[in-house]
């Protein structure tokens, strides 16, 4: 599954100048494909579990710099966040830094991939 980021790319997310690293365009797809699957459940996953089904390289509470990048590459798509789906597993929400509001973005998230078509 493509990416709308390229590697190198330089953008601007809260306030931080972050590139796209060969690392981030290995990922990003996977996490991507995976994240479909939850949504297409009506579930979310928590940020262990993501790091566990797929084997990435960063701890669970790094992940927040790619599920950023992600959200851009959602944005660009004209799509709702996938990161929405992903929760800790003490509180089964989103980390502070998400950008958004995550129960009305995991409902759009939910609508655009239900399994059923919608």
């Amino acid at each position: 599954m493509d990416l709308t980021l390229r590697v190198g790319e330089k953008l601007f997310i809260k306030e931080g100048r972050v590139s796209v690293t060969t690392l981030d365009a290995h990922w990003l797809p996977r996490i991507r494909g995976r994240l479909i699957e939850v949504a297409a459940n009506g579930e979310t996953i928590t940020y262990g579990t993501l790091k566990q089904q797929l084997g990435l390289p960063h701890p669970p509470n790094g992940l927040g710099r790619l599920l950023d990048l992600l959200s851009v590459d959602c944005e660009r798509r004209g799509e709702p966040s996938l990161a929405s789906l992903v929760v800790n597993s003490g509180t089964g929400e989103v980390g502070h830094d998400f950008d958004g509001e995550p129960m009305s973005e995991r409902g759009d998230v939910y609508r655009q991939w239900r399994a059923d078509g919608g």
